[in-house]
């Protein structure tokens, strides 16, 4: 029996455990922020670096090093590959991404060695990449490989996190070093973006240009399908532990019907195919905010973004951070608690023009500023005429 089999299997172990890892990250958190709050950059804040295309009409050559093969052809693979030619990471046996389940040590260096010999690969078909994307921490590979591959190609080194709000530092390495995180790729990557705002200004700090760089979605792929009808009430699609599982049992109790899939759940897992089908089908397409285990510790989600972009009333968390991307109670809803969702979720399915309008509106915020396309088209005309003002570079801190 797994650790995680045994916790489960007692309910009080399993709810202090999950209580202590909430704590945890939390406390981290705030020791970051306490930490960057007294720190100051010596040279100011770092420029963004400049991207340079060889003789590619103007599109570059592109080489993403992914994980999570399902999430990354939810839109992410696609406009990568509307800006320029794109080469993706896969392992020697073909499947996709750093997901290795060997030791850390030989991960590490499986991952760095294989991304070289993928390199090399492109260069001797005189594809070398002019800007390598990476979705990675410094427990999965060996940064130093980044640094190998800018030396012999002049390749833009820019690392994709989600997760910094959580996992900036990560866990330690097995040598015991810290920063097995994204802060562990500190001095081998040339530009960060991030998805938690106050981010930004860490990695300024360190010395690291940095952008914020929130999820999105893909409008062809999460849509309206107006031909189908409404068959689930609500929608959720997520594994089963957590806030998440007592949001889900609240409502049901409360005689709402959920259709929830994912790990643990009675939908059991959806095929990634099939989510936009069930997004357009739903009244209501449910969203958890919180980090991990927690209650009341916030970050965005990709459902934040395919969500509104289905065309369906989208409810989650009111997370701070979705104030800056959608009107709430216009074009998302939100609830801060337990009972406010049940409220809203009976609310919005008695009242289909409110719900209608809300749904509509979402969607036109998602297609028109929150897609993948958008995301990466700025973030490469940036970086072919740097932008000296630091006013779009920065954002305040959030405490949980």
């Amino acid at each position: 029996m797994s650790l995680k089999t045994l916790l489960r299997s007692n309910r009080l172990v399993y709810a202090a455990n999950a209580a202590w890892k909430c704590h945890a990250a939390r406390r981290q958190y705030r020791r970051t922020l306490e930490h960057y709050s007294h720190r100051h950059s010596p040279s100011g804040i770092p420029p963004l670096p400049v991207l340079r295309t060889h003789g590619h009409g103007g599109r570059p050559n592109i080489f993403f090093v992914g994980t999570d093969e399902q999430q990354d052809r939810s839109g992410t693979l696609q406009a990568l590959a509307r800006l320029g030619t794109l080469r993706w990471y896969t392992r020697a046996d073909g499947s996709y991404g750093q997901n290795d389940q060997r030791s850390e040590a030989v991960r590490r260096r499986a991952n760095a060695d294989r991304l070289r010999e993928l390199v090399a690969q492109a260069s001797a078909e005189r594809c070398a990449p002019d800007i390598l994307l990476t979705q990675t921490w410094a427990t999965l590979i060996d940064p130093a490989v980044f640094d190998d591959i800018r030396g012999r190609h002049g390749t833009l080194i820019v690392n994709i996190s989600m997760d910094d709000r959580h996992q900036y530092h990560g866990r330690r390495l097995d040598n015991g070093i810290s920063g097995g995180g994204t802060f562990g790729l500190l001095g081998h990557i040339d530009l960060a973006l991030t998805a938690a705002p106050e981010c930004v200004d860490w990695y300024q700090k360190e010395g690291c240009a940095a952008l914020y760089f929130p999820e999105a979605s893909d409008p062809d792929i999460f849509h309206p399908m107006p031909d189908l009808p409404k068959i689930h009430d609500v929608c959720f699609v997520g594994g089963r532990y957590g806030i998440r599982e007592q949001i889900v049992t609240a409502l049901r109790r409360a005689d709402v019907r959920v259709s929830a899939f994912g790990s643990g759940w009675d939908g059991g897992r959806i095929a990634t195919e099939d989510v936009p089908r069930l997004f357009a089908q739903s009244k209501i397409v449910l969203g958890v905010g919180t980090i991990g285990h927690c209650s009341d510790f916030y970050a965005l989600k990709m459902r934040d973004f395919d969500g509104p972009m289905s065309g369906s009333l989208y409810l989650t968390h009111d997370n701070p951070d979705l104030a800056t991307l959608f009107q709430r109670d216009l074009e998302i809803a939100t609830y801060s608690s337990v009972g406010e969702c049940i409220e809203k979720v009976r609310y919005y399915l008695r009242n289909e023009a409110a719900r209608e309008s809300i749904a509509a509106a979402g969607r036109t915020r998602a297609a028109s500023e929150h897609t993948w396309s958008q995301r990466f088209d700025s973030v490469f005309e940036q970086l072919r005429a740097p932008v000296s003002s630091p006013t779009n570079r920065s954002s305040g801190a959030h405490s949980p």
